[in-house]
């Protein structure tokens, strides 16, 4: 009986983690951003905020990083973010995400 309860508890307590994980939603966000360094890039973003303005209180300031991924700039003002499967309104945003590697 002691033993049933021992692996039942174990299975419990291993399998919490993944309960946790799968509840933490990711959600893709693409964003119109000016940096320090004054240029207007598009940048895609990883998320688990609850909502959209929550995630971009925390953008300003952060390192936002070149193609090489050593050189950095800090984000000085935001424009526009949408979820990355919808489209921007702003038309400069459009075409800097269609001249933009990701």
């Amino acid at each position: 009986m002691k033993r049933k309860i021992l692996l039942v508890a174990s299975a419990l307590f291993l399998s919490s983690p993944l309960i946790f994980a799968q509840s933490a939603e990711r959600i893709h966000y693409k964003c119109h951003l000016t940096l320090n360094n004054k240029s207007d890039v598009v940048h895609l973003f990883v998320t688990t905020d609850k909502t959209q303005s929550e995630f971009e209180k925390g953008l300003i300031g952060q390192i936002v990083y070149s193609a090489d991924g050593v050189s950095g700039s800090a984000i000085e003002r935001i424009y526009e973010c949408v979820k990355a499967d919808k489209i921007f309104k702003n038309k400069d945003a459009r075409e800097l995400e269609r001249i933009t590697p990701f």
